[in-house]
C-alpha cells in the first residue's frame, strides 16, 4: 500500500540563522516539518541540548551528512559521530558529496562500492545505516576504460576530467535518440547502485542535481525503488550558459516537483527532505519549503502508470 512521505528539512538551509540548534529546530517544527537532516552544525554543538529539543517537539533526526572520510574515521574511533548519533537517537548517516572521479569508469565504481560497503558493515554494529546523496556528476556517462586509464595515470587536473565527463552528459542529451526520461546503464549512479545491496547502501535522490544533469528526476527515484528512503527536494533553473544550472526559490525552477512526489509514493520514500543551498532569507525560505512539501506530502489522487520494469537493474559483470 502507497505512503504519503512525511516532510523533513535538510538543516544546511536555514545555517545562516544565528540562534543555535535546538531553537532552529524549534522552529522548523513550529512551521510544520516532522524531522530534521543535520548537516555542519550538528559537529559543533551540544547533542544533549539538541536531544533535548526533538524531544520536546517530536522532530524525528532523519539523518546527518557526514564526508565519508569523517565515516571512516568514526568506526576507527578518531572522532565523536557515533557518539552523537547516539545522543539524539539519529539512525543513518549519508555521505553529502564523492568526487567526481569515483564515478568516471566502471573500475572506479568497483573500488567505490568496496569502500562503501566495507564502512556499511562496520556502522551495522552500531545499528547506523549508510546513504549516499547523488550529485549530477554521478549520472554523466563514464568514460571508456582506456580513457579512464589516461586520467588516472598522466598528471591531468581533476577539473579537466570533469570537463570532459560534462561535454559527454551534453553530446548525449543533444541526441534525438537519447531518453532522458530514463537513467542510463553507463552512468556511474547506474552502476553504484547494481554493485552495492539494498542492506548496505541507501540513497538520497537529490532531484536538482538530477535535474542539471539533464534527466527526469523521477526516474531517477523509480530506478532506486525500495531503495530511497530520504528525496532532497531542491529546485534548479537553467542558466542558458552552457548548459549549467543555478539554485532556484521552490517552485520557480525546472524540477517537476509533482511528478517527484508520485514517484516517491510508489518507491516507498520515507520523507521528502526540502533544501535550499542559497536562499535569501533563511526565515523565508523555511515557510516556503514548509508550503511546498505539505502540499507533496498530502494525499495524492492522481493516477499513474505502475513502475517500469526498468526499475529493476542487474549487476554488472
Amino acid at each position: 500500500m502507497e505512503r504519503a512521505p512525511r516532510p523533513a528539512i535538510q538543516l544546511y538551509s536555514v545555517r545562516e540563522l544565528p540562534e543555535p540548534l535546538p531553537d532552529v529546530i524549534r522552529r522548523v517544527s513550529n512551521a510544520g516539518f516532522e524531522g530534521v537532516e543535520f548537516a555542519n552544525r550538528f559537529f559543533e554543538e551540544d547533542p544533549e541540548a539538541v536531544a533535548d529539543a526533538l524531544a520536546e517537539t517530536g522532530v524525528v533526526p532523519v539523518a546527518a551528512h557526514a564526508d565519508l572520510s569523517a565515516v571512516e574515521e568514526a568506526v576507527e574511533g578518531a572522532n565523536d559521530l557515533l557518539e552523537r548519533l547516539e545522543t539524539v537517537g539519529c539512525d543513518r548517516v549519508i555521505v553529502p558529496h564523492i568526487s567526481p572521479r569515483h564515478f568516471q569508469t566502471r573500475w572506479a565504481v568497483r573500488s567505490l562500492s568496496y569502500r562503501l560497503t566495507d564502512v556499511a558493515h562496520e556502522l551495522d554494529a552500531h545499528g547506523v545505516r549508510l546513504g549516499y546523496h547523488t550529485m549530477r556528476h554521478d549520472l554523466y556517462p563514464m568514460f571508456p576504460e582506456a580513457v579512464g586509464t589516461v586520467f588516472d595515470q598522466t598528471p591531468v587536473p581533476q577539473g579537466v576530467a570533469n570537463i570532459g565527463a560534462q561535454a559527454l552528459a551534453r553530446l548525449r542529451r543533444a541526441d534525438p535518440r537519447a531518453d532522458l526520461a530514463e537513467v542510463p546503464s553507463e552512468s556511474g549512479f547506474w552502476n553504484l547502485l547494481a554493485r552495492t545491496t539494498p542492506e548496505d547502501v541507501c540513497f538520497e535522490v537529490d532531484v536538482g542535481e538530477v535535474t542539471a544533469a539533464g534527466f527526469d528526476p523521477a526516474a531517477a527515484v523509480e530506478l532506486a525503488a525500495g531503495r530511497i528512503p530520504c528525496i532532497h527536494v531542491r529546485d534548479v533553473a537553467a542558466t542558458g550558459r552552457f548548459g549549467t544550472y543555478d539554485n532556484a526559490d521552490p517552485g520557480e525552477g525546472d524540477v517537476d516537483f509533482d511528478a517527484v512526489a508520485h514517484a516517491a509514493r510508489k518507491s516507498g520514500t520515507e520523507w521528502l527532505v526540502y533544501e535550499h543551498d542559497d536562499p535569501d532569507d533563511p526565515h523565508r525560505t523555511i515557510d516556503d519549503g514548509a508550503a511546498l512539501l505539505g502540499r507533496l506530502c498530502g494525499d495524492d489522487d492522481t493516477d499513474s502508470a505502475e513502475l517500469a520494469g526498468s526499475a529493476r537493474i542487474e549487476s554488472p559483470r
